[in-house]
């Protein structure tokens, strides 16, 4: 009797030269979009060099598989390499001829085409993903809602399913609602909304939106074998057409808009902050209104940037803007208003808002009087008469003239010390006394026109109200307080 497992062995390792066969086939030539096709590469041979392929039909590959076998016919072994590749063609197409190659030899597949028709979307479609608008004519900028709703008719059993959004080329997607789900003529819906801005003017697209789902099925194999398995189908939506329209008069914020300010206090002491709160309040592109910080001359002002609060309203975009300005002034100030300009969707127009002026009254300013030229009087001098009369001195010539000379040399050498040196030392060693650097702050408000003490004065307000960690040179500071104390 001959022993088939060794017939087998031998087989195997003997050194075959196969001749090179290669097939290509898809399970389905002809399908409705979203389905998928699984296409098979099928080579014969000893060594087969594994394809590169990284999409059919201008579609990425859902999945790839690669399986070996070994058949036998008649004491004849054949040797069979199967590549799989999964994708979901959009449209009609050819899959053009790809190259395998086998022992050595550069094989080519032949082409196959694939046929897609439309999905007929009706009244009892087992799964519906649909996109939807509340405007369809939009300024650059102006929010509006995408609704994308997903439909799942009762008894549908979905294993699992994966949402992809649609592609939204130019398009700003500001805010995403958490989604509501409710049950509606024998359907389960799923209802999730999105705020755009279109950055471009001009006519776009937004594509459909797909959500792949799995459902269990039965497949047979290569070689003739059923197993239970997941089909996965992809769904598409609807696209839509926008139209974007530019903003007039070079704006760049469009919606419908209130503005306020308010101040903490109207009354302070000489170099005391007073913080004024400005709101903007309304729908529209918050994300787009630029930060204020209005200029007064010998006032520091500190300004925070801007933040938004805003979130789907009754399917709107609504919100706050809101920026807090600290000023610190020296004597009494009006705040100008606070204007904004904008494209008003109600009334279709520009438009211009602004706050009303603010008065602060500094208690302890300090007051400017006018400075007199210095003027310096001398006493008059009374001349006398000069008599020759007078007492004799009791120093006698010799001796006057002695400490005369002493004196001259005395003189001389002290005019030769360093006295300069000595006194600059020991300036530089004087101690400047602040209580607090907030203290110097308050002195050089006072003298803002000086570039260095300008740029010193920034540095002290970015520290103490804006919370940067800002280095202060101390031996600056010190000499800055001692030029203006």
């Amino acid at each position: 009797m001959i022993n088939l497992g060794k017939i087998i062995l031998t087989c195997l390792l003997m050194t075959h030269v196969l001749h090179a066969k290669l097939n290509i086939y898809v399970d389905a030539d002809k399908v409705t979009i979203g389905e998928q096709v699984r296409l098979s590469i099928v080579a014969e041979g000893n060594e087969v060099i594994p394809p590169k392929v990284t999409a059919l039909c201008g579609e990425e590959i859902v999945s790839t598989s690669t399986s070996t076998s070994v058949q036998g016919i008649n004491g004849v072994f054949t040797k069979k390499q199967i590549f799989e590749y999964t994708f979901v063609p959009t449209k009609s197409c050819t899959v053009e001829p790809i190259s395998v190659t086998v022992d050595g030899q550069q094989e080519m597949t032949k082409p196959l085409e694939i046929t897609v028709s439309p999905v007929k979307v009706t009244k009892n479609s087992r799964f519906i993903l649909q996109l939807q608008t509340d405007k369809h004519r939009v300024y650059v900028g102006e929010p509006f809602t995408l609704s994308v709703i997903f439909k799942q008719k009762h008894g549908a059993n979905a294993v699992d399913s994966k949402f992809t959004l649609p592609s939204m080329k130019n398009f700003w997607v500001k805010e995403e609602s958490e989604g509501r789900k409710f049950e509606e003529d024998g359907y389960t819906v799923q209802h999730l909304s999105y705020i755009l801005a279109e950055q471009k003017s001009g006519y776009h697209t937004i594509k459909p939106a797909r959500i792949e789902i799995a459902a269990r099925t039965q497949r047979q194999d290569t070689w003739g074998q059923w197993f239970a398995t997941l089909k996965w189908r992809t769904y598409f939506s609807n696209e839509l057409e926008m139209e974007v329209l530019p903003l007039p008069d070079n704006l760049s914020v469009v919606g419908t808009f209130q503005i306020d300010a308010e101040v903490d206090r109207s009354e302070v002491n000489a170099s005391e902050p007073v913080n004024v709160t400005v709101s903007i309040k309304g729908s529209g592109n918050f994300e787009d209104i630029k930060g204020f910080k209005p200029k007064i001359s010998g006032v520091g002002v500190f300004a925070e940037e801007p933040s938004t609060k805003a979130a789907i309203e009754q399917g709107k975009y609504r919100g706050v803007w809101r920026q807090k300005i600290a000023f610190v002034p020296t004597h009494d100030i009006t705040i100008p208003p606070f204007t904004l300009h904008y494209f008003d969707l109600e009334s279709n127009r520009s438009k211009t808002i602004q706050t009303r002026p603010i008065s602060i009254h500094v208690k302890n300013a300090a007051s400017v009087t006018e400075t007199k030229p210095l003027q310096i009087q001398r006493p008059a001098v009374t001349e006398t008469a000069v008599t020759h009369n007078e007492t004799p001195s009791n120093c006698s010539g010799g001796s006057f003239g002695w400490g005369l000379g002493m004196g001259l040399v005395l003189g001389v050498l002290l005019g030769l010390l360093p006295w300069r040196t000595w006194r600059r030392r020991y300036r530089a060693q004087e101690s400047v006394r602040f209580k607090d650097e907030r203290d110097v702050l308050k002195v050089l408000l006072n003298h803002l026109d000086d570039a260095d003490a300008a740029d010193m004065a920034a540095q002290l307000e970015a520290k103490f109200y804006e919370g940067k960690a800002v280095s202060i040179d101390s031996k600056r500071l010190k000499a800055l307080y001692k030029k203006y104390m």
